[in-house]
């Protein structure tokens, strides 16, 4: 992605899901029978990336996160408890499991980040009346927060390049 797309002066960071997958691969949620959905240790890396990219120099109003699926779940989640605000936080095709615990966990102080969802409408995977949602619950808690739908199913669409470089670089 980071290659497509060619943004000026931007550094791209993917992270891997520290939750091993069933066949392969990994995911940044694990179910537990006893404490349910489990995602501290994702949470804990993207703390620690963002406090490494704030000692290399990285200003909070210049980081942002983008996810796609569980990615963009995970990233409003994270985003929601945190205590300072970020450049913004770009959920692709997500959701939000549990929206009245969202609500409670949210703090005030991440107050200015801001949120760009992003989703297909012919998604089959995870329904776009998901970001619809999850729109409104960020507005009616006070967050400015913007939606597209796009034509198209469970994937990044490269419509949605011009609307993340205009969100990242929107002061310049």
């Amino acid at each position: 992605m980071s290659k497509q797309w060619q943004f000026p002066e931007t550094k791209w960071i993917f992270i891997e899901g520290p939750y091993k997958a069933k066949p392969k691969g990994f995911s940044w949620f694990k179910w537990n029978d006893q404490h349910g959905w489990e995602f501290k240790k994702s949470f804990d890396i993207l703390i620690q990336t963002i406090q490494s990219l704030i000692e290399y120099g990285y200003k909070h109003k210049h980081i942002y996160v983008l996810g796609f699926s569980q990615g963009a779940s995970l990233a409003m989640e994270f985003m929601i408890r945190q205590k300072f605000s970020l450049g913004g936080v770009i959920p692709i095709s997500g959701f939000i499991r549990n929206k009245n615990y969202f609500k409670e966990h949210k703090n005030i102080l991440n107050k200015d980040t801001e949120i760009l969802l992003l989703h297909g409408h012919e998604d089959n995977v995870v329904n776009a009346k998901e970001s619809k949602m999850a729109f409104r619950l960020f507005v009616d808690l006070g967050y400015k927060a913007n939606i597209h739908i796009f034509k198209g199913g469970h994937k990044i669409p490269m419509k949605a390049k011009k609307l993340i470089y205009e969100k990242i670089f929107k002061d310049i």
